[in-house]
């Protein structure tokens, strides 16, 4: 097939995995417990008028979200182009009833964790240090309730940007939180075809794709915002190995790197001076999580500490969505050169991150972006080249060998 003049690239499916190691005066009960808040100087960026957040939507692509959670619930996007549980689709994108966003780990329509019980890990299973199972049901809605947990309702959190809409959708299961590039990608181009500007991708993994990129690309330049957790290796992402996709030189991506409570860099964190862009308080992050409850058989609605640049993502993620609602002109590029050209410059990530610095949210609402973009795409492979001559690809075509699974997605 590689042969094919028509065909642009034959890879495999490769396995990701997730990232994890007033306003201005809110009443929720564990803000005390955000410290990050003060360090991005979030309490003063919230001061500060902004239009309506209702319209931005946020992806996360990520394990599940419990969108019933107590702090996440109507904060939620919702396919107004569906009729709930008719069995029809009527939006005729191939899904039916995706109401709340879809599972593609699953191919079904709940794009939540699972219910109960929490998966265990087996000896097949090859996992990252510290995850467990009970770990897949709490990394996505920990992220979700960074971005936009409800603030204000004497309860929990508050997140970033508060008043946007989270679009869940679930690429990582199982007992170790993980996926593959084909879910992450079948997702992304839901997510920008049912309006979100923003992705968080808080995953990853060492394989480089030539297919991910060019969608990645694709929608980069239609628009899209790809905020991408640096990773979790301890590995300079302008070496060898580096992680994906947060390493892909494509202007539309924001990688992030985590920082501790010092301005330290995280000693999970990844780092790059070329492919990681901005870092983010990434240690000891509390947010919304769910666990199981061995009573009701159910996931009960909790509150935790997490750590990683899975966490540090979703803080930028959150402060790219409140940027956009306070200048709705603003394209991808200019929000993120906005956000790097604010950052607080410390000496010790001057040669770790591209921006030099840690995300300051204030700064960022206060500065206009005016520089170009500063990751240039490096030079596709010759064999690459001639392929792509015509810059069109219909879809991807997959073959799994182990399911017999065989579909397309429409590109």
């Amino acid at each position: 097939m590689s042969s094919d003049p028509d065909v642009y690239a034959v890879e495999p499916n490769y396995v990701v995995y997730a990232n994890t190691a007033n306003p201005a005066s809110p009443n929720d009960p564990h803000i005390n417990k955000m410290w990050f808040l003060d360090k991005i100087k979030a309490f003063e960026a919230w001061s500060q008028p902004s239009s309506t957040t209702e319209d931005i939507i946020v992806a996360v692509v990520d394990t599940g979200v419990k969108f019933t959670h107590e702090d996440l619930k109507g904060h939620i996007w919702i396919n107004k182009k569906e009729i709930p549980d008719n069995k029809i689709d009527d939006n005729n994108n191939g899904l039916v009833d995706d109401i709340f966003g879809w599972n593609f780990y699953e191919g079904n329509n709940w794009p939540g964790p699972i219910v109960y019980p929490a998966p265990t890990i087996t000896p097949d299973d090859q996992c990252h240090e510290g995850q467990s199972g009970v770990y897949t049901n709490l990394h996505g809605t920990h992220v979700a309730g960074t971005i936009a947990a409800m603030g204000n309702n004497a309860k929990g959190i508050k997140g970033i940007a508060d008043k946007v809409k989270i679009m869940p959708l679930k690429v990582l299961g199982g007992a170790c939180g993980r996926g593959d590039t084909i879910d992450v990608l079948a997702a992304i181009i839901y997510a920008y075809e049912n309006g979100a500007r923003i992705i968080n991708l808080s995953l990853g993994s060492f394989a480089h794709s030539f297919i991910a990129q060019r969608i990645y690309e694709d929608l980069a330049a239609k628009g899209v915002l790809f905020v991408i957790a640096a990773g979790n290796e301890t590995v300079d992402n302008d070496g060898e190995p580096r992680s994906y996709p947060a390493s892909y030189p494509i202007d539309g991506i924001l990688s992030v790197a985590a920082t501790t409570p010092t301005d330290d860099l995280a000693e999970f964190s990844n780092w790059g001076r070329k492919n990681v862009d901005i870092a983010a308080p990434g240690v000891d992050i509390f947010s919304t999580i769910v666990l199981p409850n061995e009573e009701k058989k159910t996931l009960s609605d909790s509150y935790n500490f997490e750590s990683g640049t899975s966490m540090a993502s979703p803080i930028v993620s959150g402060a790219a969505a409140l940027l956009l609602a306070h200048q709705p002109t603003l394209t991808n590029l200019q929000i993120k050169e906005t956000l790097m050209n604010s950052v607080d410059p410390i000496p010790g990530l001057a040669n770790k991150v591209a921006s030099g610095g840690r995300l300051n949210l204030q700064k960022a609402l206060m500065k206009q972006s005016t520089r170009q973009p500063s990751r240039a795409p490096k030079p596709a492979q010759e064999k690459q080249k001639a392929r792509s001559v015509e810059n069109h690809i219909d879809g991807i075509r997959i073959f799994d060998r182990r399911t017999q699974r065989e579909e397309r997605i429409k590109w």
